[in-house]
């Protein structure tokens, strides 16, 4: 089969070196190369997306922020994966809050605002609240923090919009990679456990305890007629889980599936996409990431991450190294989750020294 990715990122690139055995080929709709486009069968720019829709049996993001003409059309010819509503509601941030809401799912308490003041004004009423814009904001940007320790975020800008959303102390936040095919069955990796800076991942660890998060993924998988791989990220207080947001592809947190699991989460989101049987996961050993922001490893660091047992460095080969920039990751296994943790503590002093934190500031 011909499989369409839209976006030349991390993610496609790790779907295309997953998928390689599957014996499909792969193309990429960017308007850059990329790190996916490096490693596909062909590429093609946007402009020509009706081409690349008709070349392809399948389509399928690796991003949300897409053309609306682009998902349309694909949608249209029936190629695409996961279905279209499911990636339009990540198109604005009240549409998601708003679906969450309607159909009963636990999240954070919100209100939409239509521009910057009357958002200020609900932060306020709140005490503690995230302003979000609507559009565009992707780890981290496009958020102010109001009543929340120091100010965080600039000034609201011009914009469609913005989602008012209560400040939450969580306990923890916790990411679960799900499943769905046409037929409805549904497949879950174990949940893990997040660590952010600044509002990018910082690590990721697996397995967290469930606390019922499984069972809300799947009530949503099939409130989307979902078919692909899911990210579902939840905050859980006191040990009940509250959706954050989804994502309709797959997702940062679950790298550690490369090597910890049975099957990663980019071979699951293929075999789901082209009718392939889909196996449920099993997590072989306690498994994490530590990303790689605003540092590129060289060849002396890749040679320290090696000496740290059971990693596996991934470097994506992007120009134009800046803070806050995604330019690879590490993923960390153990025997044991003491071990794991041990081990993905060494990874990050290797990568940042004593503080990683000035790679993640603005």
């Amino acid at each position: 089969m011909d499989i369409g990715i839209l976006g030349s990122g991390q993610l496609g690139w790790m779907m295309i070196l997953e998928g390689r055995k599957l014996g499909h080929r792969y193309y990429v709709l960017a308007d850059d190369a990329g790190p996916a486009g490096r490693v596909a069968d062909g590429t093609l720019p946007v402009r020509e997306y009706a081409k690349f829709v008709d070349r392809c049996d399948v389509v399928t993001p690796e991003f949300e922020h897409i053309d609306v003409r682009v998902l349309e059309y694909a949608h249209q010819q029936g190629k695409l994966r996961p279905p279209l509503h499911s990636i339009v509601l990540k198109s604005d941030r009240s549409l998601e809050k708003e679906f969450l809401r309607d159909h009963g799912f636990p999240s954070p308490e919100f209100r939409v605002a239509r521009d910057g003041a009357e958002a200020v004004e609900f932060a306020q009423r709140m005490g503690r609240a995230v302003i979000k814009a609507v559009r565009g904001g992707y780890d981290g940007k496009g958020q102010t923090y109001v009543g929340v320790g120091p100010p965080r975020g600039g000034a609201l800008p011009d914009g469609p919009g913005y989602v008012v959303e209560e400040y939450v102390d969580f306990d923890t936040e916790a990411s679960l990679i799900a499943s769905r095919d046409a037929e409805g069955n549904q497949r879950f990796h174990l949940p893990s456990r997040n660590q952010n800076l600044e509002g990018i991942l910082l690590h990721s660890e697996a397995p967290c305890a469930d606390e019922g998060m499984t069972q809300i993924a799947s009530r949503l998988l099939d409130a989307l007629e979902y078919v692909g791989v899911m990210a579902v990220e939840f905050f859980l207080v006191n040990g009940k889980p509250l959706i954050n947001e989804f994502a309709p592809r797959v997702h940062n947190s679950g790298h550690h599936t490369l090597h910890g699991s049975s099957i990663s989460q980019f071979e699951q989101h293929l075999r789901v996409i082209t009718g392939l049987p889909v196996p449920e996961p099993v997590l072989y050993r306690p498994s994490g990431i530590v990303n790689a922001v605003g540092v590129e490893p060289d060849r002396a660091m890749i040679e320290r991450l090696l000496r740290v047992p059971e990693t596996r460095p991934y470097t994506y080969g992007k120009t134009g190294l800046r803070k806050r920039r995604k330019m690879g990751h590490v993923n960390v296994t153990a025997p044991t989750l003491p071990e794991l943790k041990d081990r993905m503590a060494e990874v990050t002093r290797v990568l940042y020294g004593d503080d990683p934190r000035p790679c993640f500031l603005p």
